[in-house]
């Protein structure tokens, strides 16, 4: 493929633009009265055809104006489009926004995946922390019946994970008390995938006890159920009220990936090893229950540590240039908040 010119990066950039305010193809004649180009509609139609021919343009059908492809949207993202901003005023409610939400981490993702759909008006998604990576504030053992364990871990970032673990033979109270305390002595501040991998066999060889190793038993089982990472979806109705997401087979595939929140997730969890927003146009999201989408993604952190993804979903006709600096703010926020109440 030839270099693209100056001259068609402009008129390319301006194209994307008029289709992401319009969502109509866009006519040579129309286009240069509008944008006040120092040229022909008929040259104007030779840049379109060159644009066309090079990928980045198509047309609905023969008469019709030029409309973007996804290649040309990625080159309108990574190439054309101006230094990325959203309004002081965006910026101000976002930040009070995220300031008013819950400390408890599950409403916290929730008010955050709210906002994100809000301002966007498009699908927020947030893909929350993989638990293995929580560092541990305090365990505590509750007996619910004789056969019953109640296993609860409160984490330093304000998750409560709760989890029932059937046991063969009665410990009581007073030992499952005496327990959890030592439990919450050694467990604090590492993290869960640590003490599956680590702790817990040093405790073993530390308290030999027959309660104790029933109480360790406990926290083994539950700590190893533990390995799935939720994900809050939010804004399905403004989806639904554009134009281009509600052809057949565009909201088909868009209700079907929300339902099958697995494929959500996988999708999603491409970014985790990128410190970037990731950008994924249409046929690059790669995944056969999404047509005519784009995702725009980032890994927020604890710490050093990517933990999780925050991010917006909507039509490949999306407006890149508030949604990318939306979706990077939002993701430094949450990771200055989860990295301060982690220490």
């Amino acid at each position: 493929m030839r270099a693209v010119t100056e001259r068609e990066s402009e008129v390319l950039k301006s194209i994307v633009q008029e289709y992401i305010a319009t969502g109509r193809p866009v006519g040579s004649r129309s286009f240069v009265q509008k944008y006040s180009f120092s040229i022909s509609p008929a040259t104007m139609r030779n840049i379109m055809y060159d644009l066309e021919s090079l990928g980045f343009l198509t047309h609905p059908h023969t008469s019709a104006g030029r409309i973007p492809t996804d290649t040309g949207y990625r080159y309108f993202v990574d190439f054309l489009s101006d230094s990325y901003d959203i309004s002081d005023l965006d910026y101000g409610y976002i930040r009070d926004d995220f300031m008013r939400s819950e400390v408890h981490l599950d409403k916290m993702f929730m008010s955050i995946t709210k906002m994100l759909s809000s301002v966007s008006r498009l699908a927020g998604i947030v893909l929350t922390p993989n638990p293995d990576f929580t560092a541990v504030k305090q365990i505590e053992l509750v007996s619910i019946d004789p056969e019953t364990v109640l296993l609860i871990i409160v984490t330093r970032t304000g998750v409560v994970i709760n989890k029932k673990i059937a046991i063969s033979e009665r410990v009581t109270r007073d030992i499952l008390f005496s327990t959890s305390n030592i439990l919450s002595s050694e467990f604090a501040g590492f993290s869960i995938y640590d003490i599956k991998t680590d702790i817990l066999g040093k405790m073993r060889q530390k308290y030999s006890g027959s309660d104790e190793q029933i109480c360790l038993d406990v926290v083994e089982l539950a700590l190893n159920s533990i390995n799935e990472q939720d994900i809050f979806i939010e804004g399905i109705e403004n989806i639904l009220h554009i134009p281009d997401m509600i052809e057949k087979e565009v909201l088909t595939s868009f209700l079907r990936l929300i339902e099958e929140k697995k494929n959500l997730a996988e999708i999603m969890q491409r970014t985790m090893d990128s410190d970037s927003v990731q950008t994924f146009i249409g046929s690059e999201i790669d995944n056969s229950y999404v047509v005519g989408c784009s995702l725009v993604a980032c890994c927020y952190k604890i710490g050093n540590k990517n933990a999780g993804v925050l991010g917006v979903i909507g039509p490949t006709r999306m407006d890149y240039r508030k949604v990318v600096p939306l979706v990077d703010y939002t993701g430094r926020l949450v990771t200055n908040f989860l990295s301060s109440v982690s220490r």
